[in-house]
């Protein structure tokens, strides 16, 4: 698997992922770093995009090793929405074009 770091513009957080045939996974509590939330905050927005059909639970969430949840970019950008749309927006933004390069 590759590996990939997104740096978000506007806060210069960053988040580290892997490349796994056309998706990108984050670690749960990057994902609640990145937007400035606690990790309950981010598991209710998980489990509220997951209810909207915003996201898949089978195909966007994964348990890990490593860590104990890893989210697809999908449900990042789900997330993120739901409590930044400029900080998702920006993120969207970078993997339609930063990962489409990688995922060739």
């Amino acid at each position: 698997m590759k590996s990939v770091t997104y740096v978000c513009t506007s806060s210069s957080r960053k988040i580290d992922g892997r490349l796994d045939e056309s998706t990108a996974w984050f670690e749960f509590h990057q994902v609640a770093h990145l937007f400035d939330m606690s990790l309950e905050q981010a598991a209710k927005l998980l489990r509220q995009a997951g209810v909207t059909g915003d996201i898949e639970a089978a195909k966007d969430v994964r348990a890990s090793d490593r860590c104990k949840c890893l989210l697809s970019h999908r449900a990042v950008v789900a997330v993120g929405y739901q409590v930044n749309y400029g900080r998702a927006t920006a993120f969207r933004h970078w993997c339609a074009s930063g990962l489409a390069v990688l995922f060739r």
